[in-house]
């Protein structure tokens, strides 16, 4: 029999929505949920190492559904603009990873990139298979027309820098999909709009005809990828949803006849409220443009506006950061907490936008977002309670640990440390309790 490990005596937020249930025990068994249940009607085993985790909570591990890998996750400040075209591609891969881990140690399991290419398929694998440690990467390959809202990151003089060569016409769009498939992404990333932070485009610029945007999804859809959309107009809104994209991001001009069209397609809304704010509050110390600046203060009351007019009506919401080179990553839960004091969701409904509903916009959820035995053993276990206060999820201090198909990870813990530590222990020493009950480490799981 195989070693589990048995965490006991907690409060269980399992990600469905339901009420907590105190005093609990969730029984990992190598990468996977065992068993939930009771804490004392959980059967347990000599060789179990049992930890008495009470005045915890236990949740799924978060899920960020809008990030950019690629994206400095250097200590120096880097130009938002100038970090891309300055980095080589290989460099720029070393700090996609490095991003990968830096949610994972915000709590962070699964994390969907939206607008990449092989750099962010090869952090994928490496994630996969525990070469590094990160969180699980759900990753794109975005395609946009000459002049769309990704092709507006790189100068014209600069073509060299594009990262990711345009695609025009039909027979390009499909082209394109085909070779994002053979190339192993999960999605496909579409702009149906201009966007903020591109530079020379305007917001409302049409982003693909209607013939490209269908060519498009029509290809994804036969090679079974998903399709995210950025959108931040009524008329990019109405072609992406009209088209049948899966997952709208932004949605910056939803009305009620839009709003009604997504609750009938099922599609899900990613707001991004996250960078929005960012831009707002910290734009002009983080060096964006007063172009940049001027378009992310028109859009942002519309956004919210829009986002609570879905969000009345049964839009299901999934949460996403848009943690890219303007907005750093770590600070993944801020989203949460926005969505609570901006949307007006409540708590629970926030935590099920951030676990099962974004498990099951990402194709995951069979697998991932909740806590039941048969799905993968990706959990966060913190100090306090998120149901009554959420920024338990942005403070570091309060994540207890991460848990990444049963492996166990300390968000305040360097990792050359913590794998010092993890060497040295054996069956007898006291921070690797073997019998039931022990006292609840940091992590020593």
């Amino acid at each position: 029999m195989t070693e589990r490990t048995v965490l006991a005596g907690m409060t269980l937020v399992d990600g469905t929505g339901g009420a907590a249930r105190t005093d609990m025990a969730v029984v990992i068994d190598g990468a996977v949920i065992a068993e939930v249940g009771a804490a004392d009607t959980v059967a347990t085993h000599p060789s179990d190492t049992v930890y008495d985790l009470r005045g915890t909570t236990l949740l799924p591990g978060l899920i960020d559904c809008h990030v950019h890998l690629r994206s400095n996750a250097g200590t120096r400040p880097q130009d938002v603009q100038l970090w891309n075209m300055l980095t080589s591609t290989e460099e720029q891969t070393l700090h996609a990873a490095a991003n990968a881990r830096e949610a994972l140690r915000s709590g962070f399991t699964t994390v969907r990139d939206t607008a990449g290419s092989l750099p962010e398929v090869a952090v994928k694998h490496v994630m996969d298979e525990h070469v590094l440690d990160g969180a699980r990467v759900v990753a794109s390959g975005l395609v946009g027309m000459t002049a769309g809202h990704g092709d507006m990151f790189c100068p014209a003089t600069l073509d060299e820098k594009r990262m990711w060569p345009p695609a025009d016409g039909v027979d390009e769009c499909r082209k394109r999909v085909r070779e994002y498939a053979r190339m192993g992404v999960d999605l496909i990333k579409i702009c149906t709009s201009g966007g903020t932070l591109s530079v020379g485009d305007k917001t409302g610029w049409r982003n693909y005809t209607d013939a490209e945007i269908d060519a498009i999804v029509d290809e994804a859809h036969a090679l079974d990828l998903r399709v995210a959309a950025h959108a931040h107009t009524r008329a990019g809104i109405t072609a992406a949803l009209v088209a049948g994209v899966d997952t709208l991001e932004h949605g910056s001009d939803l009305d009620e006849d839009l709003v009604e069209l997504m609750l009938g397609q099922g599609t899900f809304l990613c707001p991004t409220l996250s960078i929005s704010e960012f831009m707002t509050e910290h734009g002009a110390e983080r060096g964006l443009v007063a172009e940049q600046l001027e378009k992310a203060e028109a859009l942002r009351e519309r956004r919210l506006e829009s986002v609570r007019r879905a969000h009345r009506a049964g839009v299901r919401i999934i949460a996403g950061s848009d943690s890219s080179n303007t907005m750093r990553f770590g600070n993944h839960a801020r989203e949460l907490e926005l969505l609570h004091e901006q949307i007006g969701m409540t708590p629970a409904e926030v935590l099920v936008a951030a676990t099962s509903a974004a498990a099951e916009a990402l194709g995951l959820g069979a697998r991932t977002g909740t806590v039941a035995p048969g799905m993968w053993a990706d959990l966060l276990l913190v100090d306090g309670d998120p149901l009554a206060d959420l920024s338990v999820l942005t403070d570091r201090r309060r994540l207890r640990a991460v848990f990444r198909e049963g492996r166990a990870f300390d968000p305040n813990a360097a990792e050359a440390v913590r794998g010092a530590l993890a060497a040295r222990r054996r069956p007898s020493d006291p921070a690797r309790p073997t019998t039931a009950r022990a006292s609840a480490p940091a992590v020593a799981i």
